[in-house]
């Protein structure tokens, strides 16, 4: 088990991969997923953690050039970007046992 910030030290640089928008929520069952919006916007949408089969938009967070948004272990998402976007996605250590 990692904690967040000795994987955020642990990082050569601040180039993440490009994030690319997902069909339907997204899970990672293992690891935390930051996403940093480089240029444009986008949104990350959430659904219910309790209820795995569930795809209704329970929460959304609008980000802008310079924001960014850490998903954690288990939380499904949903990333839409606006036209034009850079959004660049770390994917952070293993934090389940």
């Amino acid at each position: 088990m990692t904690f967040l910030d000795e994987q955020l030290a642990s990082l050569p640089s601040m180039e993440g991969r490009s994030a690319e928008e997902s069909r339907s929520f997204m899970v990672d069952g293992k690891c935390s997923r930051f996403f940093e919006v480089l240029s444009g916007s986008c949104l990350i949408a959430t659904t219910w953690r309790e209820l795995p089969s569930s795809d209704e938009v329970t929460g959304v967070v609008s980000l802008s050039a310079g924001d960014g948004c850490l998903v954690l272990p288990g939380e499904p998402y949903l990333l839409k970007t606006a036209p034009g976007s850079e959004v660049s996605e770390f994917v952070l250590g293993n934090y389940v046992q």
